[in-house]
């Protein structure tokens, strides 16, 4: 797995650009209808300004970034849209892609004997994905950019080891990646998430003389039972020696 980190540009000039891009496809998928005409306005020729205590500062236009009125989702989601042509991309180097706003994850999957092939095949298809980008105003992130192979535990020494070429950059491979919030092993295991759970008890043991039990429980369930709770379908048909 691939994870890549997109980001866009930040002059004014390219934002108009993506703008233009942008709508260009929601045209596509909604027609020239009214939807088309409320995202228009949401998105095109907005301002900003901050008011407190009674004071507002002067007007400014919005140059750069998604509108993010009330922690809008909207972002992401147009996000999505906009760079929606690299599944099909990905398709033709027979790869799967997982996008979630501007982090998105390339799949691909051999036997053990044939990593070689399928680390030359994602090689090409980052070098597809960033040519894309480049002529759509966006830019691929290579130093946050994170390469993983996942294998049995008896499959784990046979892991190629060597580096694999992003957008001109050499990436590593990892043992361990972090994906919306869970930490995951090469070997599928949550060994790495759950030691984190474990040292957020072990901080909390040096509180206990010095707060309630109300206040106790209160700091576990917040800082540990979250963690567990958190994308726990993913913890489905561990071992049980895992949480030991």
């Amino acid at each position: 797995m691939v994870t890549l980190l997109l980001s866009s540009c930040s002059t004014s000039q390219q934002r108009s650009t993506r703008l233009t891009i942008l709508l260009k496809r929601l045209r596509a998928t909604f027609g020239r209808g009214i939807a088309l005409s409320w995202f228009s306005s949401y998105l095109a020729d907005r301002k900003q300004h901050v008011r407190c205590g009674g004071k507002s500062s002067s007007i400014t236009d919005v140059v750069y970034g998604v509108p993010q009125p009330q922690r809008s989702v909207l972002g992401p989601i147009l996000f999505i849209i906009y760079t929606a042509a690299l599944a099909p991309i990905l398709s033709d180097h027979c790869l799967s892609l997982h996008q979630y706003a501007d982090d998105s994850q390339i799949y691909g999957s051999c036997p053990p004997a044939a990593t070689s092939s399928l680390s030359t095949d994602i090689s090409l298809a980052v070098d597809s994905v960033s040519n894309w980008m480049r002529s759509n105003h966006l830019q691929l992130n290579a130093e946050k950019t994170d390469v993983i192979w996942f294998a049995s535990a008896r499959w784990q020494s046979q892991l190629p080891r060597c580096p694999i070429t992003v957008a001109g950059a050499s990436v590593e491979p990892v043992t361990v990646v972090r994906d919306l919030g869970v930490y995951i092993d090469s070997d599928l295991g949550a060994a790495t998430h759950l030691s984190r759970c474990f040292a957020a008890l072990q901080q909390l043991r040096h509180l206990r003389c010095h707060v309630t039990n109300d206040c106790l429980q209160s700091l576990v369930a917040s800082l540990v039972y979250s963690r567990l709770d958190y994308g726990n379908l993913v913890f489905v048909g561990l071992l049980a020696s895992a949480y030991l």
